[in-house]
């Protein structure tokens, strides 16, 4: 398991370079990255794997950066990404997050309790300046999340 992660960062890696690169006029790949206006962090979360519209419950993501509620992402389907942009200063965070959904019964937003909501549910990452970090967060059938950290290009 552990042999793994040095090949996915380097993975990763490649795929930010290839995804943001373009070829100047002297044949050099340059990478182009976005620069933050309105906002330098932005999280996407979604649930994977949801084969049957009936589970496909209405759902929102909390957003905590470093403990501290910072908001709450858009509303949709489980299977639809739903996101949260802010304005972070330059620094390593953890953010952390927490999943409600609709309870028909009651037409509110519920908090799904601990067993229920995504493992993991955080993930430090660093902000360095002049970039904008996107965080996705995939949930699983299991129960079981997978977060990718990139950055926006132009």
């Amino acid at each position: 398991m552990m042999r793994g992660v040095p090949l996915a960062a380097l993975c990763m890696a490649a795929l930010l370079i290839a995804g943001c690169a373009t070829t100047g006029t002297t044949g050099v790949k340059t990478i182009t990255y976005k620069k933050p206006d309105a906002y330098n962090f932005r999280f996407i979360g979604l649930d994977t794997e949801i084969d049957d519209p009936s589970r496909d419950r209405r759902s929102y993501y909390k957003i905590f950066i470093d403990k501290s509620e910072e908001g709450r992402t858009t509303t949709g389907l489980e299977s639809q990404e739903k996101s949260c942009d802010a304005m972070l200063q330059p620094n390593r965070h953890l953010v952390t997050v927490e999943k409600w959904v609709l309870d028909q019964k009651t037409g509110r937003y519920i908090k799904l309790n601990n067993i229920e909501q995504p493992k993991p549910n955080f993930v430090y990452f660093d902000l360095p300046e002049d970039r904008i970090v996107v965080i996705e967060m995939k949930t699983l059938g299991d129960g079981t999340s997978e977060f990718v950290i990139d950055y926006e290009c132009r």
